[in-house]
């Protein structure tokens, strides 16, 4: 069987110039994007040769895997991610130095004509080299082949593969780097929390005319040097892939205090959208009772669909549990999340209340905002009052719960129960 898809001279003249591109690309490209160069290097060598099939392969556990294919179309061809017995390989041969690089008729050259993938897929022209790896051993091997026989490749063509071979090692040496690096991340991340250097505190909500304890917000602090911010690593966490294991891991420790709040205390936990969809993380919150929990979602997170979260918040919100809007006022969503999730608390962020007493355009804001809330017996939540100017101003325009550092700053475990102490021997 012999099938040919390319005119050879078009096809090596095209290929020729592909190669040229793919090599200014590579000077080019951010290491994060290099590994898109290994399917465009297989294909313009392919052509370039001639040949109906080409791909690049992993030596790995005693398995052959291939990575990418590239192929006509009509010869067959393995399927990329799938793999076979490395030592009943053509490129385990050529790697060891047991079959030349270049075989013109597979067909009868001793070294590769009792390989059963040779004869099941009649095999003429195999072209194959060594992928280096950089620690002195082949990572695999770029190969490509023929169901005719090309004799008009020769050493030059093998040549030319070795240089391409070099720069895909060198790519994918990039992309292990770079997966070797993601994974340390993850895991990081996950010791960090494993050893408790995830700790929450928690920051009392009031009323913002009585002063009177209505609530309990759970905060995360990471407990690393150097210090960073909870949300560089919340951000880092939802890049590598484990925001949600993070989100849920915050969640249940923040959630823990609510055994020692009084009853008409609530603990207000934030959640993303997508976490609270999670199977795993609904089946904890079946376990528990909601009447004391306020789930915040905040104006920032983008929703996917608004109609599979309101469906699925509104088994629980039935229950008891209450729904926040967080941040409100410091993204581009607020508005939505407030008409498609209808919530029960709207927290005002912090840039909608710094010197709210000096500032009539945020006053005229936040009255019509107290409006709204009352039309549609929404509460009101101020975050990041910092002076008794700033409270008043809320006070005078209708603010009915309040948060910040004017009341309280966030706790730990020990002095919280210590508040609380002193509520309960004041009621």
């Amino acid at each position: 069987m012999s099938v040919k898809s390319e005119d050879p001279k078009s096809a090596k003249d095209s290929g020729l110039g592909s190669i040229g591109r793919i090599i200014h690309s590579a000077a080019n490209l951010e290491a994060s994007a290099a590994q898109q160069l290994v399917p465009r290097i297989l294909e313009a060598v392919r052509i370039n040769l001639g040949m109906e099939v080409g791909f690049v392969s992993r030596f790995s556990r005693g398995r052959r895997e291939f990575l990418h294919v590239s192929s006509d179309g009509l010869t067959g061809a393995p399927s990329p991610g799938s793999s076979d017995l490395l030592e009943d390989s053509a490129c385990i041969r050529v790697a060891r130095n047991h079959a030349p690089n270049l075989v013109l008729d597979a067909q009868t050259h001793p070294s590769l004509k009792d390989l059963a993938a040779v004869r099941a897929l009649q095999v003429r022209t195999h072209a194959s080299v060594p992928i280096p790896s950089g620690k002195g051993y082949a990572f695999g091997t770029l190969c490509c082949y023929s169901c005719g026989q090309k004799d008009e490749l020769d050493e030059r063509d093998i040549g030319f593969m070795s240089a391409m071979a070099d720069l895909i090692g060198t790519v994918l040496e990039e992309e292990q780097h770079l997966l070797d690096d993601f994974c340390r991340r993850r895991e990081y991340i996950r010791g960090v929390v494993k050893s408790e250097g995830l700790q929450m505190v928690w920051q009392p909500i009031v009323d913002s005319m009585t002063g009177r304890l209505v609530g309990m917000e759970s905060l995360a602090r990471f407990q690393t040097d150097p210090y960073r911010p909870p949300n560089q690593w919340f951000d880092e966490a939802v890049a590598l892939g484990i925001g949600t294991e993070l989100e849920k891991n915050a969640f249940a420790k923040g959630f823990a205090i609510r055994e020692y709040l009084p009853k008409d205390v609530y603990v207000s936990c934030n959640l993303s959208g997508a976490t609270f969809l999670e199977p795993e993380f609904q089946e904890f919150l079946k376990q528990q009772e909601l009447d004391q929990i306020v789930l915040e979602i905040t104006e920032h997170d983008a929703i996917a669909d608004y109609k599979e979260l309101v469906s699925s918040l509104s088994e629980f919100r039935n229950q008891g549990m209450k729904l926040a809007i967080d941040d409100f006022g410091a993204g581009y969503a607020g508005f939505r999340h407030i008409l498609e999730l209808n919530p029960d608390i709207i927290k005002l962020d912090m840039s909608l209340i710094r010197n709210i007493d000096r500032n009539p355009m945020m006053q005229s804001v936040v009255k019509a905002l107290v409006a709204f809330a009352g039309d549609h017996d929404l509460t009101l939540l101020a975050e990041g009052i910092e002076n008794r100017e700033e409270l008043s101003a809320l006070q005078s325009l209708g603010v009915s719960r309040a948060q910040g550092y004017f009341f309280h700053k966030p706790m730990p475990m020990a002095p919280l129960l210590g508040l609380l102490n002193e509520v309960n021997q004041a009621s």
